[in-house]
Parts: C-alpha cells; sequence; structure tokens
C-alpha cells in the first residue's frame, strides 16, 4: 500500500510541476523523507494527508486508495487542455471563492 500512495504523491508532485524539494517544502517535510515516502518506504502522518489534500485539492479517497470519481475522470479531460501555471491559478481563485464564500 504505501508503494501506492508513494507514487500517487509522486504524480500529484509531478502535476503540480514542482521537484521534489519545492514539494516537500510545500507540505512541510524534508526533501529527503519525501523521497523515502515516494519509493514507498515511509509514510505521511494523518495531519500531512490533510494538509497536502487541502493544498492540492485532491481528495483523501484518492491519495490513499486511488479511488476516482467520474468527476474527477471528467475534470482531468477538461483540464488536460491546459498547462501546469493556468490549472493552479485555477485553482487558487477557487479556493479563494471557497473561502470568501465561508466568511
Amino acid at each position: 500500500m504505501k508503494k501506492e500512495v508513494g507514487k500517487r504523491i509522486t504524480e500529484i508532485r509531478t502535476n503540480l510541476g514542482m521537484n521534489k524539494r519545492q514539494f516537500a517544502k510545500f507540505i512541510g517535510i524534508t526533501a529527503q523523507y519525501l523521497g523515502t515516502i515516494e519509493n514507498g518506504e515511509n509514510c505521511l502522518s494523518v495531519e500531512k494527508v490533510i494538509q497536502l489534500c487541502k493544498k492540492t485539492n485532491i481528495s483523501a479517497d484518492y491519495l490513499l486508495l486511488g479511488k476516482t470519481t467520474s468527476i474527477d475522470k471528467d475534470t482531468k479531460h477538461i483540464l488536460s487542455n491546459f498547462d501546469n501555471n493556468q490549472i493552479n491559478a485555477a485553482f487558487k481563485v477557487i479556493q479563494d471563492l471557497v473561502v470568501f464564500m465561508k466568511d
């Protein structure tokens, strides 16, 4: 299971266009520890999983179990027409909108 989660974390990092050092800083761990996670030797704490899911808008079901929904698949198809910078900008706008709506 650790190997599968590690592969998904690598996929998430790659899709965000980050190297290991950048992504490790993004989630608050060392690049060395991230390497052991991506290789399936270690795993993230529950707190780091929650943080990663919130920051990337990835579901914990996908991260931990590999489960996707048809909405996820449709969204991936739509987003395949955009580069990582455009996608990250769109997610930032959505996150800001959600925060605004909560207030």
